[in-house]
């Protein structure tokens, strides 16, 4: 893979699993703040690094769109999984602190 700069994006795979990883440590801690009874950092938690989800899964499909030798599936399926459960918290968090 390049090593160059050539957008917002996350460009090398050494990035791309470092994005994972903090997505993963972001659902962990999600979860020990909603076991130690606090919703609201909770919430804050699941919106936060949800962001950071989608924004490691676009660098992710962005990368193996590149180069599908250098991205694996394995990374690629992980890191849509983990977005996907921390998105679908903040939604629920959200909704549920609107009162929908």
């Amino acid at each position: 893979m390049n090593n160059k700069r050539n957008g917002l994006l996350l460009q090398t795979k050494k990035q791309m699993n470092n994005g994972a990883i903090v997505t993963g440590l972001g659902f962990v801690l999600y979860m020990v703040l909603l076991v130690l009874g606090q919703e609201l950092l909770a919430d804050l938690t699941a919106i936060a690094f949800g962001v950071v989800g989608i924004y490691v899964s676009l660098s992710v499909l962005a990368g193996r769109r590149r180069d599908k030798e250098d991205v694996s599936y394995n990374l690629l399926w992980g890191q849509l999984a983990l977005t996907i459960f921390l998105v679908a918290c903040a939604v629920l968090a959200v909704r549920q602190r609107m009162g929908l």
